[in-house]
């Protein structure tokens, strides 16, 4: 990377994205009150919050409280459109529901389920706990030196990266080589729907709250689904396909510039 500043800030968001979810294990591992409960609930929310703490954190040491103030403004109020928020609904609903009807043929089992208060919350939580990091700091940061399909592939892989954590916690369960591309094919999503909205992390972060929320109510992800793959095997395929067009129309729309 030609900036030495940004490469500063990369490596200080991700030396804590990486390292404060290795203390949350510790302590898990380490102290029985830690592994069930409420205690227990509230490090798992803190370990996917990591990300969006990590880029606060690093904004504040390396800047100043105004360049903070700015950031988030830049993430949350800034360029509001309201036809990518409802994208951000329609799309990964639609991509989740057409995944779901494709397994009913090789899976039987009940359309959908419900949604347990837990699920909810932690689903609800992706809403503020992951795309300041990941969208609003990394991506914008990358992008000032790599095309956008680098950029979202990048961020793809350090994003299905940093959740090792919940893998040794046996928390996901999904086979490593299908979610790293479920996270490339969402981080090309995300990626477009960002750029679209200028910089406002919104409609990203309602696009993953609603994925996390259907991978649950309609048992697509193995540690939902009772450990079949097929669900989730046709919901990369299906991502794949969706990636590939939006990817063709971020080039498209980049040439246009």
């Amino acid at each position: 990377m030609r900036n030495k500043k940004s490469q500063n800030y990369i490596m200080l968001f991700l030396i804590l994205a990486f390292g404060l979810p290795l203390i949350c294990i510790i302590l898990i591992r380490s102290f029985n009150v830690f592994k069930l409960g409420i205690f227990n609930f509230t490090l798992y929310g803190i370990e996917a919050a990591t990300p969006s703490i990590a880029a606060l954190l690093t904004i504040a040491i390396l800047d100043n409280y105004i360049d903070l103030k700015l950031f988030l403004k830049k993430c949350y109020i800034h360029n509001i459109k309201f036809q990518y928020l409802l994208i951000a609904i329609i799309f990964p609903l639609t991509l989740i529901t057409l995944t779901k009807i494709t397994s009913l043929i090789f899976v039987k089992t009940s359309f959908i389920t419900a949604v347990t208060s837990k699920k909810l919350i932690i689903s609800l939580w992706s809403l503020i706990s992951e795309e300041i990091g990941w969208r609003g700091f990394l991506q914008e940061k990358l992008s000032k030196n790599y095309s956008p399909l680098k950029t979202s592939i990048i961020v793809g892989i350090v994003w299905s990266l940093w959740h090792y954590h919940f893998f040794l916690l046996s928390t996901i369960s999904a086979p490593i080589i299908l979610f790293v591309i479920g996270c490339m094919t969402d981080s090309i999503c995300y990626y477009w729907i960002t750029v679209k909205s200028k910089n406002n992390i919104i409609p990203a972060s309602i696009w993953h709250c609603i994925e996390n929320l259907c991978f649950y109510l309609f048992t697509i992800t193995p540690e939902y689904s009772k450990g079949n793959l097929e669900p989730y095997s046709i919901y990369i395929i299906y991502s794949i396909v969706m990636a590939i067009i939006i990817n063709h129309k971020n080039l498209h729309e980049t040439k246009l510039i």
